[in-house]
């Protein structure tokens, strides 16, 4: 005889809510973590007036990542911090629409092509890096968010239209110039309810209302056809088992949304890798790492997934996951764990709590690349270690992503040193290296 579910424990109504809600403002992970030491593995709590479960087991994320995505949906705000004044894409929709469009953008980051990939990535870095110069400076200080930021966006319109960044490169290879403001986005933060004075807040960068240039390339290229070997291009020649494809809607939106996919992650995530870095005094590890790695060219993705500089970027990424809550709402109720997860509730999962617990990480608060080397254990935690999410919706570029950050990382190291400008967030102090030889 099954026993019925029961709704998870925790601190619910309306004083519960009030109460909540101040914790929450002021230290939010805190609450977060009181909760789970208190109450278990699954809590539901209010938030206000938002009724909320929180989920920080390891068995129980897996089911409910891996096992019960079906029954879960995004928030329309969530949604909205990545559609914009744009349609539909990978991150926004859901069911069959969002099993076609990933079946569309598979080709694209499959081993092969993101490898093929990583040259482009170099050249861009490259080019960053010697506009930074080679002379010794000892006061000079770069704004580093916004220098990696340009240069995701760079690398996007490399990768997404085989396009180039205004201001960067020789245009006469590529399928033509996009203006700055396209690439670079806005700003913009997104609430339930459009409140944001709320418990939830997503910010993010985003596309501008106006992307005339890159959706004229999109129009020219669904006309011709053309296979440049971009993303954009898998989406034009995309067949599915009917014979039929993504229309011009679809694979502008999706284009749109692909160009600004790591506007937020790359550039917040090689942030914290130097600081860690500089903090953990590993720079001299790392440099010579790259000048072993890089002096033939650019690494293989074999060295890449082997080297150390990666592990870095894992462990940092363990310790400042760019997506912190995982924030889902139950679209048909399931039973978890023996809890009830009634429709319409909110999920939250939390890489921040999961990357901090020492039942998953043993002295989680330390920087140690080594759990991420062959043999070390942070590679088999796949429902605890959560920086790109987990399931059949974790992000499908993150295998990209993180060989480009690592890429990045080497080519810095093999030239420079970077020390965080404590007094300024985001700004770096810019050391060459004495010892590089180009």
């Amino acid at each position: 005889m099954s026993l019925m579910p029961t709704r998870p424990p925790g601190p619910r109504g309306e004083h519960s809510g009030i109460v909540n809600y101040e914790a929450w403002q002021a230290d939010m992970f805190g609450f977060l973590r009181a909760l789970a030491d208190r109450y278990g593995d699954v809590v539901a709590f209010d938030l206000g007036r938002s009724p909320s479960i929180l989920v920080d087991g390891a068995s129980q994320v897996r089911e409910l990542l891996f096992e019960r995505e079906a029954c879960l949906r995004k928030p329309e705000f969530v949604k909205d911090s990545n559609r914009g004044h744009w349609g539909d894409g990978l991150t926004t929709l859901e069911g069959s629409a969002w099993q076609a469009h990933r079946q569309a953008l598979r080709p694209a980051c499959r081993p092969r092509p993101v490898s093929d990939r990583l040259p482009v990535v170099a050249e861009c870095a490259g080019d960053m890096l010697d506009a930074w110069g080679c002379e010794p400076a000892p006061d000079r200080v770069i704004d580093l968010a916004r220098e990696l930021r340009i240069l995701t966006a760079r690398i996007a319109a490399r990768v997404v239209l085989d396009a180039e960044l205004e201001g960067y490169g020789p245009s006469e290879r590529r399928s033509g110039i996009v203006p700055f403001d396209e690439l670079y986005g806005e700003d913009y933060a997104s609430a339930p309810g459009g409140d944001p004075s709320g418990p939830l807040v997503m910010v993010r960068p985003r596309a501008p209302r106006r992307m005339e240039t890159a959706i004229r390339i999109i129009d020219e290229r669904i006309a011709s056809r053309e296979g440049r070997g971009d993303v954009l291009s898998d989406l034009v020649q995309a067949r599915f088992p009917d014979g039929g494809g993504l229309t011009r809607d679809e694979i502008v939106g999706e284009v749109i949304q692909m160009l600004y996919a790591g506007h937020l992650t790359v550039p917040f995530s090689l942030l914290h890798l130097w600081s860690d870095i500089a903090g953990n005094d590993l720079g001299a590890a790392i440099a010579a790492e790259a000048d072993r790695l890089c002096a033939g060219g650019v690494p293989g993705s074999s060295d890449l997934l082997e080297s150390y500089c990666l592990a870095a970027l894992k462990e940092s990424m363990r310790l400042h996951p760019p997506a912190p809550i995982l924030y889902r709402e139950v679209d048909s109720a399931f039973e978890l764990g023996g809890f009830e997860f009634a429709r319409d509730a909110a999920v939250w999962v939390s890489p921040q709590l999961l990357h901090l617990d020492p039942r998953h990480f043993p002295e989680p608060h330390r920087f140690l690349p080594e759990r991420f080397m062959r043999g070390g254990s942070g590679a088999t935690l796949r429902s605890v270690y959560l920086p790109f999410g987990a399931g059949p919706r974790a992000c499908i570029g993150a295998r990209l992503a993180m060989l480009q950050m690592t890429v990045i990382s080497l080519l810095v190291a093999r030239r420079f040193r970077l020390i965080p400008a404590r007094e300024e967030s985001g700004r770096f102090r810019v050391h060459a290296r004495a010892d590089h030889v180009p």
